[in-house]
């Protein structure tokens, strides 16, 4: 989303978590988002000053990595980049003859996997003033875009997704790879149901929509009580506002025509041992746990029981990461 004329500084904040993940001499657990390290430069840090990840691209690597607060974003972005990667990647493989990118921001995949997407279109969409930023960067720190990269700006007051689809030449008999990152929290309900059952009817079976989401009582709970990277979005004027109702996501896809596939919860062991496992055995963070386990306990210790309850039900609601399948249809 964007706020008062200004391009989404969420989509500024998570590119420079990646960016600063890409600086990891480890392999095994590098963010491989190298792209956004070029598109992120001081005037795009200078809209993010309030979260502390703004100055970790000025600091040497090895420093800003015992922020507990910047590591912690920086592992989340690892997680949701190399599990997206690998469904496209996945999705091209199986037959995907198009790429459509819902509210982009920065997101950089034409530019990384150029190779792997020659001559299929990859379609960006995204609300104006973030995507004319975008497109200005792009031009200045890469050279300019993919000549199969096509931008569609949107104004959802006045279209509808599927009007947008049209006019950017997607062709809905054949197999799609959506990705909608970073994007659906923003969305009120009404309008991400549309945008799900946009995707549904005009894209062929087969095709699917990796998709991240929170639950209901997690954004519930980041409304009542904003902290971190929510607080910053909120104060910028882009707060959380939609979740998926507690355990009926497969029920509440399944309304929208979509079925359920994949799923992975962020922070969950199966994402640690996925992602964030270092090739020596020991695990990412592993520098923090300490400091992570000192804080959990200091805040367990100042929230009343109610709050304290509340956020155990957010947690145990969770923070996911989903592929959507469009079925085959029923003649």
């Amino acid at each position: 989303m964007e706020a008062n004329g200004l391009p989404s500084r969420t989509s500024i904040l998570t590119a420079a978590a990646r960016a600063f993940g890409s600086r990891e001499s480890d392999s095994s657990v590098r963010n491989p988002d190298w792209v956004a390290d070029r598109l992120i430069g001081p005037e795009e840090l200078a809209l993010i000053t309030e979260h502390p990840i703004s100055k970790a691209l000025d600091l040497p690597f090895d420093e800003a990595i015992n922020d507990p607060d910047i590591f912690g974003f920086a592992w989340l972005m690892l997680v949701r980049t190399r599990f997206i990667d690998e469904h496209l990647e996945r999705a091209v493989r199986n037959g995907a003859r198009q790429v459509v990118i819902l509210g982009a921001g920065f997101d950089t995949r034409a530019h990384r996997f150029a190779e792997l997407l020659k001559g299929l279109p990859v379609i960006e969409i995204d609300y104006g003033t973030t995507q004319d930023y975008k497109k200005q960067r792009v031009e200045a720190a890469l050279g300019g875009a993919p000549s199969n990269l096509v931008y569609v700006s949107v104004d959802f007051a006045r279209e509808s997704l599927g009007d947008v689809l049209r006019r950017a030449g997607h062709r809905d008999d054949e197999k799609t790879f959506y990705i909608c990152e970073g994007v659906s929290m923003y969305v009120p309900e009404e309008g991400m149901r549309g945008t799900l059952r946009t995707v549904a009817a005009q894209s062929a079976p087969g095709s699917s929509l990796l998709l991240e989401y929170m639950n209901r009582s997690g954004i519930e709970f980041s409304q009542q009580y904003p902290m971190g990277v929510v607080k910053n979005a909120l104060d910028w004027g882009e707060p959380f506002v939609f979740g998926v109702p507690d355990g009926q996501d497969r029920e509440f896809f399944l309304e929208t025509g979509l079925e359920l596939g994949e799923t992975l919860k962020m922070g969950s062991p199966e994402s640690v041992q996925r992602y964030a496992m270092r090739a020596d055995g020991t695990y990412y963070g592993a520098h923090l746990a300490k400091v992570f386990q000192e804080r959990r306990e200091a805040m367990e210790k100042a929230l009343t029981d109610e709050i304290r309850q509340k956020m155990a039900q957010a947690t145990l609601a969770g923070y996911w990461l989903a592929e959507l399948k469009v079925p085959e249809r029923v003649s």
